[in-house]
C-alpha cells in the first residue's frame, strides 16, 4: 500500500479562508480612500460594495469556492484615468497590508504576482478613459 501524496494547501486555505480574506481587503481599502496619491480615484465610491467585490475575485484566485461575477476588469476601470504610478502605488499598498496582516510568505507571493499581472489589463482600460476623454 503505498501513501497518497500529500496535498498542498491551496492559497485561500493558507490565508485562513474568506474572512481573512476580508479583512486584508478591508484594510487594503481604508488605506487606498485614506491615500494622498490614489485617494481621488475612489471619491464618491461605495467602499463596502468594492470591498465585497474584491473578496470575491481574490479568493477565486487564491483557490476558494467563490466566484467573481462582476464586470471584467477593463470595463470596471474604464472611466478612471489610471496612471502607471496610481497602479504601482496600489500594489506598494497591498504589499505593505499583507505584511501588516503577516499574510504567509507563500500567499503574499501567489497574491502579489497574480496582483502584478493584471497591470497591463487595468491600464490599458484607463489609457481608453483618457483618451475618449481627450475627444479621440
Amino acid at each position: 500500500m503505498t501513501d497518497a501524496p500529500a496535498r498542498v494547501p491551496s492559497a485561500y486555505e493558507s490565508i485562513g479562508g474568506e474572512e481573512r480574506v476580508r479583512a486584508v481587503l478591508r484594510s487594503l481599502y481604508d488605506k487606498l480612500f485614506a491615500d494622498r496619491m490614489v485617494g481621488f480615484l475612489f471619491e464618491g465610491k461605495d467602499k463596502a460594495h468594492i470591498v465585497e467585490q474584491q473578496v470575491l475575485f481574490t479568493c477565486a484566485f487564491l483557490g476558494g469556492p467563490q466566484r467573481y461575477a462582476g464586470r471584467p476588469l477593463p470595463e470596471a476601470h474604464a472611466k478612471l484615468p489610471l496612471l502607471p504610478g496610481h497602479f504601482d502605488r496600489r500594489h506598494r499598498l497591498l504589499e505593505q497590508v499583507l505584511l501588516e496582516e503577516r499574510v504567509p510568505e507563500d500567499v503574499r507571493r501567489v497574491w502579489l504576482r497574480i496582483d502584478a499581472s493584471l497591470r497591463p489589463s487595468v491600464l490599458a482600460s484607463a489609457e481608453e478613459a483618457r483618451a475618449r476623454s481627450r475627444g479621440r
